[in-house]
């Protein structure tokens, strides 16, 4: 397995990131601030003249990003990235998932031996991606924390001088993702947010705005015991099915971003599907306001229908002005199919079916499958 050599800073990297003590600043600020490191990635991107940059929390095994901060990635962008799995054709988290915590690189020499996969030449020809810094920020048995910064082929490759200049970074980048994991687990937080939680008459999880457990109440212990349906490892949620976990991390990513918009966040909800003498559970996704106990995070709600039947498309059709074919594809959406499924059930093209959805989206003001969802149910199901 190639290493990448380290790169030591020199004269020359003095002309690179010259507002790096307004990004210090901003890294400290992240730690008090309802939307993480979002801010800092923001700024990061501009600085070095990149067009994304993430933070990632990844699992190594399975392999699996289990929450982002990121700046610059559209949704279409997070749902390209988990759709065609290119978490397994990534060279970046193939090598970096490898690795200990380290210094910044670039991604180039990974290449030099030939694309980690065949589907890798999607990641050029699809996003125009040509590079990337990453860096290892801690690593663990079982996760590692990485920080990326992409660049288009019209930005350019990263220049040896430029990573020299980023790795001064490298310290307080360490210190604030560390000091993140400490803030607020004061001895009274974690009571104080199970009492709030306790206030809630359905299944509550409270989580950080890293995606991490911190309080639940009863009705949601007791729904874990049950273990077949909703898991909680390394004190994230985990899914069964690859579809239904790519769908709570885009959920999660998005109401960990809201605050960086002036749009309102709707929540959003996910179809959790049991086997048949079981009715569905659904999920709902909501963000937090930021206070003294908790510095912004999610809180997530789960509701048994008690065997009530799902909204049919033709019940669908009489509260939103779709046709029979859109009211089909929102029957499918309610009931936890991908479009993938959906396609497959009613022999259409998956591209037929994204038409029909975008064209849900302009009919009924959402642009969100959870969003949809969530509107569905409450005016069909009130």
């Amino acid at each position: 397995m190639m290493t990448s050599k380290a790169v030591h800073p020199s004269d020359s990297s003095d002309s690179f990131l010259q507002n790096e003590t307004e990004l210090i600043q901003c890294l400290y600020d992240s730690l008090e601030h309802q939307a993480g490191f979002h801010g800092f990635l923001s700024l990061l991107v501009d600085s070095v003249g990149g067009c994304a940059a993430q933070l990632s929390f990844i699992r190594r095994t399975p392999r699996a990003i289990e929450h982002i901060w990121h700046a610059g990635l559209s949704d279409e962008f997070l749902t390209w990235y988990l759709d065609n799995n290119m978490i397994e054709h990534d060279a970046v988290t193939n090598h970096a998932i490898t690795q200990e915590a380290g210094n910044f690189s670039s991604a180039l020499p990974l290449l030099l031996d030939g694309p980690p996969g065949d589907e890798y030449s999607r990641w050029e020809s699809d996003q125009n991606m040509l590079d990337s810094a990453w860096l290892v920020v801690e690593a663990s048995d079982s996760h590692i924390t990485l920080l990326t910064v992409q660049r288009t082929y019209a930005q350019g490759g990263y220049q040896p001088r430029e990573i020299a200049a980023m790795n001064r970074l490298v310290p307080f980048i360490r210190q604030t993702v560390g000091l993140a994991k400490k803030i607020h687990q004061h001895p009274g937080a974690a009571q104080t947010l199970s009492s709030i939680a306790d206030l809630i008459t359905e299944p509550a999880f409270i989580l950080n705005n890293r995606g991490t457990l911190v309080a639940t109440n009863p009705r949601a212990e007791q729904l874990l015991k049950q273990k077949q349906y909703i898991k909680i490892r390394h004190s994230r949620f985990s899914f069964d099915t690859s579809t239904l976990q790519n769908a709570f991390f885009k959920a999660m990513a998005r109401a960990a971003a809201a605050v960086c918009t002036a749009d309102a966040y709707l929540p959003e909800t996910l179809i959790i599907k049991r086997h048949e003498a079981l009715s569905p559970l659904v999920m709902t996704i909501r963000p937090l306001e930021h206070n003294e106990i908790l510095s912004g995070g999610v809180l997530v709600t789960i509701v048994d229908l008690k065997a009530r039947a799902l909204p049919s498309a033709e019940e669908i059709v009489k509260y939103f002005p779709l046709s029979a074919a859109e009211g089909k594809l929102c029957e499918g959406l309610v009931a936890g199919l991908s479009l993938k499924d959906i396609a497959e059930h009613h022999h259409k093209s998956e591209a037929t079916v994204r038409s029909y959805l975008k064209q849900v989206f302009q009919k009924t003001g959402y642009n969100r499958q959870g969003q949809l969802i969530s509107a569905i149910l409450l005016s069909i199901l009130r």
